[in-house]
């Protein structure tokens, strides 16, 4: 049986409700943007950090009552194909859009910065592979946002499905 401190119960409390800040999050910046597109990221990003949200509540469930650490296998993040052209995105929109991301790409790396920490604070095997996968799918979310804030910045439209 894994013992964990309370420090890492605290930590995925913590994380946990960063999650499902997160998902609210994206799912306030679909409803503010014009583009199917952009829609189509937010709510696929809103999605995957409820999952985290998930994962972590059945790992607290687990280190609560069997005192073990969970089977995380992650979870896969493509793009759904969006009907329709890419249109160009307003001036007043761009930097609405470019402020959502900036956010988004804070707290993805901030995100990915405590399960690192996190993995270097347990000792089980499982535990610091959970929390490795889901540093890198912090990482990966905060990549793919960078790509388009470059993408919108540059070409003045969403590219997440081309």
């Amino acid at each position: 049986m894994v013992q964990c401190s309370k420090t890492v119960m605290e930590a995925i409390d913590l994380a946990m409700a960063a999650e499902q800040k997160a998902s609210d999050f994206y799912t306030t910046a679909a409803a503010r943007v014009s583009s199917a597109r952009g829609r189509q990221l937010f709510l696929q990003l809103s999605e995957f950090e409820q999952g985290h949200f998930h994962s972590l509540a059945k790992l607290k469930d687990s280190l609560a009552g069997k005192g073990c650490f969970i089977s995380y296998g992650g979870t896969s993040f493509t793009p759904i194909s969006v009907e329709g052209d890419a249109l160009e995105i307003s001036g007043e929109e761009k930097k609405d859009i470019a402020d959502i991301l900036t956010m988004a790409i804070k707290n993805e790396k901030s995100a990915g910065a405590a399960y690192t920490k996190l993995a270097a604070e347990v000792d089980d095997p499982a535990g610091v592979e959970m929390f490795k996968r889901l540093a890198e799918e912090e990482a990966q979310h905060a990549r793919i946002l960078e790509d388009q804030f470059y993408d919108i910045s540059n070409k003045g439209m969403w590219t997440w499905d081309a």
